[in-house]
């Protein structure tokens, strides 16, 4: 059995000719550089590998690998609880190809027993991350690619059957997740005062009407859903090349496709954008939901799973507040010159507002 490596000076060329042998046919990686990335990740850790091989072929003269975070908190209270390992790694191993553009992975492994984990993958450069920074024109874009890959997996039955996936019906999930953002009111009042009460409201309304936001969820249509769909998991083309990637499939979920639209549009387009482009953006994502097959599905079926997405969204942000660094957001915003709590919390709070998502959910 091949180990995983849990530190950049546990991928050698060893490993990496036994852990490729299935790209490399009588190529041999005769060197390799592997290093920590410069930019921490949130819930895993980054190594940068540069090969040298011996001979000419297809395969990356770098790639990029996601081992096991060093941070014992992160594992004890987030991976723990949500497993995301478990669920990236499978769903490198058993989507091929998920109907939006990905990462070329190479190998996966994850060990349950000791939570180490890797993913071997290509290195996206020249594209290159905005992250908070995203421009409204990145995430037209990025919106731009949801329709079709929603589409694909239309009630498609296939879905129910992935015990990776985070299934919409799922009681237990939802009933702890929704607890958790409901407990994360003293952080949020910490970090926004009296501003962000309006999403302490929303997650005490969720939980108290949790039985029939369960049940209104679990009637609609489903499709594959990213879960985190943000500016920190999408690459972007630049001058010198490369192409739109979506990373970070660690939360994918069987839900509504409307969850992966309102995460980005109302998390990473600045207020006035979003009212200036809002309605049209859902009324193209609607169209091309329709342009690949979906039936049935009109603008009032869209405008109740956003406010519901708009929902989800802000539930994954206060409990994110109580379980990562939020000095580490402070600081990135910061050297981007991003307002942190706009990006983090208070732009969707806005919409949350402007679509009385609370009046809402109160009438399930």
């Amino acid at each position: 059995m091949l180990s995983i490596p849990v530190t950049a000076e546990d991928v050698t060329p060893d490993w990496l000719n036994r852990a490729l042998s299935d790209h490399l046919g009588q190529t041999r990686v005769m060197g390799c550089q592997a290093r920590l990335s410069d930019t921490p990740g949130q819930t895993a850790e980054i190594v940068l590998i540069d090969l040298n091989y011996s001979e000419p072929n297809d395969l990356p003269s770098r790639l990029v690998a996601k081992i096991t975070s060093f941070n014992q908190d992160v594992l004890d209270n987030v991976i723990a609880h949500y497993d995301q390992y478990y669920r990236e790694t499978s769903f490198y191993r058993e989507i091929p190809d998920v109907g939006i553009s990905v990462p070329r992975c190479l190998y996966e492994d994850h060990n349950p027993d000791t939570q180490a984990f890797i993913i071997l993958m290509q290195d996206l450069a020249p594209a290159e991350s905005p992250s908070w920074a995203i421009s409204t024109d990145e995430v037209i874009m990025a919106l731009q690619a949801l329709p079709a890959f929603h589409a694909r997996w239309w009630n498609n039955p296939d879905l129910r059957t992935k015990d990776w996936m985070v299934q919409f019906d799922n009681w237990a999930f939802f009933e702890a997740a929704t607890s958790a953002a409901t407990a994360a009111r003293d952080t949020l009042t910490q970090h926004y005062g009296t501003e962000g009460e309006l999403s302490i409201e929303l997650m005490a309304a969720t939980l108290e009407h949790f039985d029939a936001v369960l049940a209104f969820t679990s009637s609609r249509p489903y499709t594959f859903v990213h879960g985190d769909y943000h500016a920190k998991q999408m690459f972007f083309p630049t001058k010198s090349g490369g192409s739109f990637t979506v990373i970070d499939w660690q939360f994918p979920f069987v839900a509504q496709g409307a969850w992966d639209f309102a995460r980005l549009e109302a998390m990473c387009l600045e207020t006035d954008a979003r009212r200036t482009h809002e309605r049209s953006l859902l009324e193209d994502y609607l169209i091309g939901l329709k342009s690949g097959g979906v039936t049935e599905y009109e603008m009032g079926d869209l405008e109740a799973d956003y406010r519901m997405g708009l929902t989800i969204s802000q539930m994954i942000m206060s409990i994110g507040h109580g379980d990562t660094d939020v000095r580490l957001l402070q600081e990135e915003c910061s050297s981007l010159g991003v307002d942190w709590r706009d990006a983090m919390l208070l732009r969707t709070q806005r919409a949350i507002e402007e679509w009385d998502v609370i009046g809402f959910i109160k009438t399930l």
